[in-house]
């Protein structure tokens, strides 16, 4: 009888043993922070002709370019013959932002930022800078944009309008921007198209 009350006690070290390290590793456990930090890296990765803009873009960091809105023929358009300048002001690994200043000075509408994303990658406009809230803008949109197609080179890209901006701005829905650098020029040309028609166009050199 007493061996059997031993035998009893033992099972549960028996089971425990069992479950030796073949079976505990198919056992799901906390995320290793090591294994986060790769999936966040694998999901800011893009196309490889996208990171060869993004490295080409990032490469003018601390740079400026000044030139003008050369269309449309408007003398009411805001970025028509006033004078552009562009200043490439942070780069990191995942980010690029370019401030947008007319030439006398003054701080226009914020910022086009190119972003690495999960979805590959996107331009954003930032129209609230460092100082203005969304009640400055009076109901103008902020943060419209697309993500880069895949009929782009390595300096020069497309951004079509993403879903965000179709609901946002619904005449916008057919927005196509287009950036380009011309590195042995020292040149920038920013484009815009809607409904495959010329809506504006900047031209720009390096200063």
């Amino acid at each position: 009888m007493r061996t059997f009350f031993l035998l009893l006690l033992t099972l549960p070290l028996w089971a425990v043993a069992a479950c030796g390290p073949d079976e505990a590793a198919d056992t799901p456990d906390a995320a290793d922070p090591a294994e986060s930090q790769m999936a966040e890296t694998a999901a800011a990765e893009i196309d490889p002709v996208h990171e060869a803009f993004f490295a080409n873009l990032s490469g003018l960091c601390g740079e400026t370019f000044v030139g003008d809105g050369v269309y449309p023929d408007d003398p009411d358009h805001p970025l028509v013959d006033t004078g552009l300048r562009n200043y490439v002001s942070e780069c990191t690994d995942d980010l690029v932002r370019i401030e947008l200043y007319r030439n006398e000075g003054e701080y226009w509408h914020g910022a086009w930022v190119l972003e690495k994303r999960a979805g590959g990658l996107h331009l954003f406009h930032d129209h609230l800078g460092d100082e203005r809230t969304e009640e400055d803008l009076d109901g103008a949109s902020h943060g419209y944009g697309g993500y880069a197609s895949l009929d782009g080179t390595a300096t020069r890209q497309y951004f079509p309008a993403d879903d965000v901006t179709a609901e946002m701005i619904p005449p916008a829905a057919t927005n196509v921007w287009m950036m380009e650098m011309d590195l042995d020029e020292g040149t920038f040309v920013y484009y815009l198209e809607r409904d495959d028609e010329p809506r504006f166009r900047a031209e720009m050199e390096l200063r």
